[in-house]
């Protein structure tokens, strides 16, 4: 088969590639990242590129999805764009992937430092002649000075104790974790324990160096998930698995990848060695866990949604390559179900819901909306499928949360003002972006309560002439609003479809809360307090959140924002047994409530399409 060159900008790498590669795998093949929440599959139009010649004609879905203009000027699909000859390809900025603006601190709970893995620097009396003494014996006994618990140890330690032992002066250090003898070193190294939290979310991925000795955070990194490229949400990751062969092992190879790099920048940026860390705790969503291990999912994909296991599970770092000390473990924090992950796990574990009898909620909002409701009493979980509208995914100008992203927007003096991540020029709009526009067009009655636009026209008269100039009508008879001009002939807009999607967002969650109120019998008023989780609650208002009927009417200051608390979980995992206790008892008592099969789910999610107008 024949090959041709392809030139990408503005990155300015250049490789031969086999005649009908897309322009996406080709770049992807170069490390360059196109934005695509679609994973290649034609629907969401963000994988845009320029270019002129060596291509295919445009296909269908690109004459459906892309203006006549654009098409005239060199822009396609680069998952349509087939490869036909030497080619130059441009990555405008607005389909270029940028790394987010990724939260890695949250609410805290108060837990004594009493970590699980520990070091015992031990100096044993050299056997005398004619003496009862057995070396392996004699470090066990050290080990539990005078306690009663089992040492539990593998026998291959045995064979390596009498060497150790003399080679060091009977000085050594036992490493345990629990009452579990990993490994013994040579030496007195008990000043050198270091341990990692890890949330691995289906967009980024947060870590946390941490001194066990001290509980001290030393380093903070993170960076995206490289497994976004193929697929926005984790359905899409599984049907990548399901139709590819190699797919699970591809998956499972990028997200240990990406812990190892951030693993390695931690390390970097405080001078520590990898070898002296010693165990990492993990947080994140069903599948992420499964990808981890590189256990199959796909049974998560099909009723009845079934997971491989919940865990907790302890392995041996190096068994799925992470790279850290040798003989270092992986603590996997237990699932609540088969969407509702062990991030919300660890959220539960930094808050108090199952300590009180007050009730409360607890919502993350992502591309899988996790929610939990209620007290000690009773705890329900559920978890239900918002979307990636809130992470830009299938919003005309919809982008993440990366620089030039407008993220804040106020009506002030009858005009938008808006902020952009940054400060820099405008690029697209992010998820808290949206809500703020949302809610404010609401509350100016431009958008009224079934989500439709108005015209100028019907536009109350109080709204003043600069809002009622953004409507711009369509010939299908819609409105969009006119955001900011970044052209001479091109405006970031927002568009009446997009408002659907934020609907249809919006009321996934909204009637996932109902039917655990339902369940609970309770009324919405009897929650005294709402926990809003993750990178998209840490930049809501929870004016707005009421307002569009996203969480229930409750006072402004019962709604509180814990950012990454399953990062905050995972390190409290971490440094305390009593933390991770209490992880592994949410675990077990903690009920899951299958929305997707109920007759009321779709009565509710209906019910919720409206916004709440006073």
């Amino acid at each position: 088969m024949a090959e041709y060159k392809i030139h990408f900008l503005p990155g300015k790498k250049s490789a031969y590639f086999e005649e009908g590669i897309n322009f996406r795998d080709a770049a992807l093949e170069l490390g360059l990242i196109i934005e695509s929440s679609c994973a290649g599959i034609g629907t969401c139009a963000k994988c845009k590129v320029i270019i002129q010649e060596g291509a295919n004609p445009p296909t269908k879905v690109e004459e459906l999805l892309l203006t006549p203009k654009q098409l005239s000027k060199g822009m396609r699909l680069s998952c349509q764009a087939l490869l036909r000859d030497n080619s130059v390809c441009t990555i405008p900025l607005e389909s270029q992937l940028f790394k987010d603006q990724i939260v890695t601190e949250g609410t805290k709970g108060l837990f004594p430092l009493a970590p699980d893995i520990r070091k015992l620097k031990i100096k044993l009396p050299e056997p005398q002649l004619g003496e009862k003494y057995f070396d392996f014996e004699r470090l066990l006994a050290a080990i539990q000075n005078g306690k009663t618990e089992k040492i539990i140890y593998d026998f291959h330690l045995t064979r390596k104790i009498a060497n150790l032992l003399r080679d060091n002066d009977f000085e050594v250090t036992a490493v345990l974790d629990k009452n579990n003898l990993l490994f013994v070193e040579s030496g007195d190294t008990s000043n050198t324990l270091y341990g990692v939290a890890v949330d691995i979310g289906t967009t980024s991925i947060a870590t946390k160096l941490i001194n066990i000795t001290s509980g001290e955070i030393i380093a903070v990194a993170s960076d995206l998930n490289p497994q976004r490229t193929y697929g926005a949400d984790v359905i899409s990751r599984i049907n990548y698995v399901v139709e590819h062969k190699g797919g699970l092992e591809l998956q499972h190879r990028l997200v240990v990848k990406q812990i190892n790099t951030l693993i390695e920048k931690l390390c970097e940026d405080v001078k520590v060695q990898k070898e002296n860390i010693y165990k990492i705790v993990v947080a994140g969503n069903t599948v992420m866990q499964h990808f981890l291990l590189n256990i199959d999912p796909r049974n998560l994909a099909y009723s009845p949604y079934t997971p491989v296991f919940q865990g907790p599970l302890t392995i041996a770092a190096k068994e799925i390559g992470i790279e850290i000390n040798k003989n270092g473990i992986l603590y996997t924090i237990p699932n609540l179900a088969c969407f509702v992950g062990s991030d919300m796990t660890a959220v539960l574990t930094v808050l108090n819901l199952e300590e009180t009898e007050n009730i409360q909620l607890v919502v993350d909002i992502g591309t899988n909306g996790e929610i939990v409701l209620g007290s000690k009493n009773k705890l329900l979980c559920t978890s239900s499928p918002a979307g990636p509208a809130w992470e830009g995914a299938y919003i005309t100008w919809g982008m993440r949360a990366a620089r030039g992203a407008i993220e804040r927007a106020e009506i002030v003096n009858d005009d938008l003002e808006f902020r952009t991540i940054g400060g820099a020029d405008p690029i697209g709009i992010c998820g808290s972006g949206l809500l703020d526009m949302v809610s404010e067009f609401l509350r100016k009655n431009i958008i009224d309560k079934t989500g439709r636009v108005l015209s100028a026209k019907e536009i109350n008269s109080a709204v003043g002439t600069k809002l009622k100039s953004r409507i711009v009508p369509q010939e299908s008879g819609a409105n969009d609003i006119a955001i900011v001009r970044i052209d001479d002939d091109k405006h970031i807009m927002l568009m009446q479809k997009d408002i659907r999607e934020v609907q249809l967002a919006k009321s996934t969650i909204a009637a996932g809360i109902k039917i655990l109120i339902k369940e609970l019998q309770i009324e919405a008023e009897d929650i005294s307090n709402i926990y809003i989780a993750g990178a998209f609650g840490n930049h809501v208002r929870g004016k707005d959140a009421v307002d569009i009927g996203l969480i229930p009417k409750i006072p402004e200051d019962r709604i509180k924002f814990i950012g990454n608390a399953a990062l905050s979980g995972a390190e409290a995992i971490l440094l305390s047994k009593q933390a991770r206790m209490k992880a592994e008892h949410i675990a077990k008592i903690i009920d899951y409530i299958e929305i997707s099969d109920r007759s009321d789910f779709q009565e509710h999610f209906v019910g919720s399409m409206h916004f709440p107008l006073d």
